[in-house]
């Protein structure tokens, strides 16, 4: 077998004791246990992700003075500003709370810092000109755990701050006048990796039953939850959390949600009218869009679509967010070109290097995130990309190995600024003269770490094509939604032939695969053209194979057929 392929070996007394007490197959048990889903609980609530196996939000600790102070606030017309971070969990965990608010009459506003003029975390700036005009209760969204000093500094504005963040909880918290964050100490709240949208539906969720219990709804109708579901999907989607536990129960029902949302501008967002959406669909249809604003735009403009209920002003701003994106695409694409051509100069210079820190004047802030993510892609390696503007950087770092950024960034910090962020995505502002010096502590710490540079398939189990039926495939989709620590089940067939083989658009491969008498089409996007050395499809017919694949179902013309997507394969 391929050095890169890993077939997982699960504990089978815990395989059939999930298989025997849920009344599932060995497979699908294989399955769960395979994705860590090892108790009859987790289990539960991964194969039946209803909503009422939701914890109890005030289990977050912090949740019941946060809850009174913004019905306090409610009760008295203060005036309330959400404030919010400008990436797409910022702009769906904004909107979440401000239309709820609104939908109780608080009274109530949103804002969202720009990227270029007021930097990263809370500007106390516009701290300062919300108080002038009249904002006494700021509540944060995304962003604020870090933000120790603002937070001091704003005790002198005749304002509370409310913190809601999810962010990793740094060792002196902010002295605001409640925190709602489950990464804090003593929070009892079970699940842990929530976003941001996740964190502020449990306010919500938390704020209604405060409200039903003083009964307010008696007199006004009780907002729905269910239809705030579609934003707390998308964001957790967008800042790929762990598609188990909680945030499947939210994903699960708020793509169900999406097809149906009343929210004009998502449903422009949307361009295609489907009954059914999937991870992927937000992954690459929706998120980039609402991120494009916070890259080289107005953050403001995608909340702005998200609570707009005039068509006319829909289209408006849509054409705003399509022009963003258009605009993100060609500065992410000329900044991924320069970053690769310093990325390799420094494998070349040296193959063992352990990190990977480019950096540049002129580079875009608001696409060094997604390099940083395509340089990990490309080298599998911890990468920072720093923008730097003057005598100051800016920097975004990315990692898919089991490396905590946050954690290493402590280990780096005399030579940085600031730094926040979580275990596989973080931020920081470095001085000019400290890049190199941040260069070697980033690499010595990277180092300490054992991982290897090459990408490794994980495999869930291997079979032969003879058992790819209907019932199978009920169990395959039973996994789904798909996402971070929870991708489509990988399959390995050993010694197939390949009867026929085809290339299609001149960068897929298409073949026809026989397995002991049963035949498969499988489809390879985007094939590594090492296999063919150069020589034409038709010299791969004939030859035996080893093929690493997930399966999807293609209906075509009222007929439907099941086709391998390879991931890999090897000559047998």
């Amino acid at each position: 077998m391929n050095d890169s392929w890993n077939l997982r070996d699960p504990d089978n007394k815990i395989v059939e004791l999930l298989s025997s007490k849920l009344d599932i197959s060995i497979m699908l048990s294989t399955f769960l246990v395979n994705r860590k889903v090892t108790n009859l609980v987790e289990a539960d609530i991964f194969l039946n992700p209803n909503l009422d196996k939701l914890p109890n939000p005030f289990l977050l600790k912090g949740m019941d003075k946060t809850v009174d102070r913004i019905v306090a606030a409610i009760e008295s017309g203060e005036k309330i500003v959400v404030y919010g971070d400008f990436d797409c969990d910022g702009v769906t965990s904004t909107t979440i709370l401000y239309s709820f608010l609104k939908s109780v009459d608080a009274n109530i506003e949103f804002y969202i810092p720009e990227r270029i003029e007021e930097g990263y975390g809370i500007n106390f700036d516009s701290i300062k000109n919300l108080a002038e005009n009249g904002a006494r209760l700021i509540i944060s969204t995304d962003c604020g755990i870090s933000e120790n000093e603002l937070v001091e500094n704003c005790k002198e504005l005749d304002l509370d701050f409310l913190v809601t963040d999810h962010h990793t909880v740094p060792e002196i918290e902010p002295d605001s006048y409640a925190i709602v964050n489950p990464k804090q100490k003593g929070c009892e709240y079970p699940f842990k990796d929530i976003c941001a949208a996740g964190v502020v539906f449990n306010v919500v969720m938390a704020l209604r039953h405060k409200m039903r219990e003083a009964g307010y709804f008696e007199v006004t109708e009780e907002p729905n939850l269910a239809r705030y579901l579609d934003l707390v999907a998308i964001g957790t989607i967008a800042d790929s959390m762990p598609i188990l536990g909680v945030n499947r129960i939210f994903v699960y029902n708020g793509l169900k949600e999406i097809p149906r949302t009343k929210r004009l501008g998502l449903y422009a967002l949307l361009k295609k009218d489907k009954s059914i959406y999937t991870t992927r669909d937000v992954s690459f249809g929706i998120a980039p869009k609402i991120n494009a604003t916070g890259r080289v735009g107005k953050a403001s403009n995608a909340v702005r679509l998200l609570i707009e209920s005039e068509k006319a002003n829909v289209d408006s701003l849509l054409a705003i967010i399509d022009q963003d994106n258009k605009k993100r695409r060609t500065i992410q694409d000329d900044v991924t070109a320069q970053a690769l051509i310093q990325a390799d100069a420094k494998i070349k210079e040296n193959p063992n290097i352990n990190s990977l820190v480019l950096s540049s004047t002129g580079w875009h802030p608001g696409v060094i995130g997604i390099v940083a993510s395509k340089m990990v892609e490309k080298f599998h390696r911890p990468c920072a990309v720093i923008s730097i503007n003057g005598h100051l950087g800016k920097g975004s770092l990315r990692t898919s190995n089991n490396i905590n950024l946050f954690e290493v960034l402590k280990n780096c910090n005399s030579s940085l600024i600031q730094f926040g962020g979580h275990a596989g995505a973080a931020g920081i502002t470095i001085n000019l003269n400290q890049i190199d010096n941040f260069k070697s502590l980033f690499e010595d710490t990277i180092e300490g770490y054992d991982y290897n540079f090459s990408e490794t398939l994980d495999i869930d189990m291997k079979i032969s094509f003879s058992e790819i039926n209907n019932e199978f495939f009920r169990d395959v989709e039973r996994i789904e939604p798909y996402g971070k620590e929870n991708q489509p089940p990988v399959f390995l067939s050993s010694r197939v032939e390949i009867v026929s083989a085809n290339i299609l658009k001149d960068k897929h491969l298409e073949v026809e695969l026989v397995d002991k008498g049963t035949t498969r089409r499988g489809l390879w996007f985007s094939y590594n053209k090492d296999i063919l050395k150069g020589q034409n499809p038709n010299t791969l017919v004939g030859k035996m194979i080893n093929v690493l694949y997930t399966i999807q179902k293609d209906t075509y013309k009222g007929n439907t057929s099941i086709t391998l997507v390879i991931r890999d394969l090897t000559e047998a």
